[in-house]
């Protein structure tokens, strides 16, 4: 670790591969170690004082001329012909070796793990217990989802043991495994504890199997919608088909006819195998074909050969597909591993599902040799149970790992975002504040330039009328003259300046300015003005720029009254007529001449017009009677004036 670049690296993932390697033997010999457990736990063995019987003489109620047989136990029904799918009858000799004093032997009992589907049972010609044998016969009753125990009634038990007759009465139903399985006789107490261990291995086991995998089948669905990975969705429907299944083989009173159970049974099943299949690949990451084409075939299969096991009446065929759907998935799980271990791809998490899968299959052969071909071995207690629950438990280690891979993930991601989001931010302030800098230094130069204009336009048009004026040789100067084209030279730059004042588009308080500007000049001359200005709203539009433009335009328009007009008055007005502040100014003088007699319109009037565009307003003339009206309508709610580039006066 401390002489090369790549020892800081290459130290820790030696540790892992270590470490790994201590974990996969610690889970492999843990689940050996299961395996011995449940071995030593399924012997056959029966409660210390009680007597295995393991043989019956079977017969047919309702075919006396069908001669009485003895039988090994287990015996499927379904093994026989057709003759024997309807109602068995099992007759049991009294072991020799359960022996009893009448009045002074502890109460004796009958265990049964598995007989059915429907079941009565009678001693001595006495009905003593029945399960489900009186209820219709379209009800799907399913006695041998749960074992039995019978109390054998002291007062119908004959003297001599050998006497008694011990009768169970099976009701059958093919492709169900109807019939019966050894059964213990003694003690009551002894065989309720019995009782009580198969209770909660074959039926509570069961339950808690079902909901644990529908829990884990919705978890995985939550978090497929919440992230979006192809494993979740795999997961989701291995687990729920697992769950659904699980409950249509515990149920004892399913609310389905038959037929429909079996169906649905076995396809339940297909879908487990073919999404647990489709699970291990997409968790391994390898994309085998055939395996893909399997598993899709294993689930459409599955409704169809069950479809054709009940048409037909044959278990063999379902002992057939079992047997082929087990086969496939340790295939396809072989090859997986194989295929990912040349890669050398194989990861840890590969190898403790692999591990995981191989445990409950084993599980899974062991209840299909002992349950379905009737090998040696305690059918009562099934290994497929605890295989389940163990595989269904690594799902959900897996979705949970996969959860905090995802969010350490998406945390990093985040974490990378704001980081890029930030530098981002950081970029787009400095160019915003470029942006800003680049936009005042436009504004200050058109404002510099329009300023230079307004004063090249207008000063500089007085003063350099002044100073031809006075360089002339040949004009007399009046001095009076002189100080009247200073004196309009200085109230040009006044008006100018005035135009930067901030006025907030207070058309009223612009008036003012004006008015304070051009009204001695207007007296002067012999103009009274009228004034009849109301407070309107602001107007956007006027601002330094629109200022500028309405004292041009109004200084026109006065100047126009003075010399043309020959009115002794000006009124100027301002009022809101709907959306728009209207700015008037009338004359009294002669009016406007008619429109055959009025010149075409003179630089004066197209600059008020032209004016008048930029600041977005509408002018009107209008004969005032006498005199003569111009109208501004300005809009209300309107921007700034549109730019000045390229405005000539």
């Amino acid at each position: 670790m401390t002489t090369g670049a790549g020892e800081p690296v290459a130290a820790p993932r030696t540790a892992v591969r270590a470490s790994s390697r201590v974990l996969t033997v610690v889970l492999a010999l843990a689940l050996a170690g299961l395996l011995w457990a449940l071995y030593m736990l399924t012997r056959p063995w029966q409660p210390p004082g009680t007597v295995k019987v393991e043989t019956a003489l079977l017969s047919l109620p309702h075919d006396p001329g069908q001669a009485p047989r003895r039988v090994a136990l287990p015996h499927i029904l379904d093994d026989e012909g057709p003759a024997w799918w309807d109602q068995a009858r099992y007759r049991i000799t009294w072991p020799t070796g359960l022996s009893y004093v009448v009045g002074d032997t502890p109460r004796l009992a009958m265990l049964m793990p598995r007989v059915g589907t429907r079941l009565r049972v009678l001693l001595n010609g006495q009905e003593i217990y029945q399960f489900g044998w009186d209820a219709a016969p379209e009800a799907s009753v399913l006695g041998h989802a749960v074992p039995h125990l019978v109390a054998l009634p002291a007062a119908l038990l004959t003297a001599q043991p050998a006497d008694n007759e011990l009768v169970v009465e099976v009701q059958a139903r093919v492709l169900e495994r109807s019939g019966l399985w050894p059964i213990v006789l003694g003690p009551q107490a002894m065989l309720q504890e019995r009782h009580q261990s198969l209770l909660m291995w074959q039926v509570t086991g069961s339950w808690v199997m079902a909901a644990l995998a529908l829990f884990i089948g919705a978890l995985a669905l939550l978090l497929w919608r919440a992230l979006g990975e192809r494993l979740f969705a795999l997961m989701a429907v291995a687990a729920l088909a697992l769950g659904a299944r699980t409950a249509l083989v515990t149920a004892v009173e399913p609310p389905l006819p038959l037929d429909w159970l079996i169906l649905l049974r076995w396809s339940a099943f297909g879908v487990y195998v073919g999404f647990f299949v489709l699970t291990i690949e997409e968790l391994f990451g390898r994309r085998l074909a055939w395996v893909r084409q399997g598993a899709w075939a294993t689930m459409a299969l599955s409704p169809l050969w069950t479809a054709a096991a009940l048409w037909l009446q044959s278990y063999d065929l379902i002992r057939v597909w079992a047997a082929l759907m087990t086969v496939f998935a340790a295939v396809a799980l072989l090859a997986a591993v194989v295929d990912q271990w040349r890669a050398r791809a194989l990861l840890q998490q590969h190898l403790l599902v692999a591990l995981v899968a191989l445990f409950t299959w084993l599980t899974a052969l062991r209840d299909f040799a002992v349950i379905q071909l009737n090998l040696p071995g305690d059918g009562d207690l099934r290994w497929m149970t605890v295989g389940s629950l163990v595989l269904t438990l690594t799902l959900g280690w897996v979705l949970v790992e996969r959860a905090a891979a995802w969010a350490q993930t998406v945390h990093r991601l985040n974490a990378t975002l704001a980081q890029r989001i930030a530098q981002r931010e950081r970029e787009l302030n400095q160019a915003f504040a470029q942006l800003q800098a680049a936009e005042r230094q436009r504004v200050i130069e058109e404002e510099r330039r329009r300023l230079m204009r307004d004063m090249h336009d207008g000063l500089g048009s007085q003063l350099v009328q002044t100073l031809n004026l006075v360089r002339n040789p040949n004009a007399q100067l009046d001095r009076d003259a002189l100080a009247t084209m200073l004196r309009q030279a200085l109230d040009e730059l006044r008006l100018t300046l005035d135009s930067f004042e901030p006025m907030d588009g207070d058309l009223p308080a612009i008036l003012g300015t004006l008015r304070r500007r051009l009204g001695p000049a207007l007296e002067s001359v012999g103009l009274e003005l009228r004034w009849e200005v109301q407070d309107v709203p602001p107007l956007a539009m006027l601002d330094s720029r629109g200022v500028l433009h309405l004292f041009r335009c109004l200084q026109e328009i006065f100047a126009n009254v003075v010399k043309h007009a020959r009115a002794r008055r000006i009124t100027v007005s301002t009022w809101v007529r709907e959306d728009h502040v209207i700015l008037a100014i009338e004359d009294d003088g002669v009016g406007l001449p008619p429109a055959e007699q009025r010149p075409a319109e003179g630089r004066g009037l197209r600059n008020v017009l032209a004016r008048a565009a930029r600041l977005g307003a509408m002018v009107r003339f209008y004969d005032a009677h006498p005199g003569t009206g111009i109208e501004f309508a300005f809009p209300i709610g309107q921007g700034r004036p549109v730019s000045d580039s390229g405005w000539t006066r």
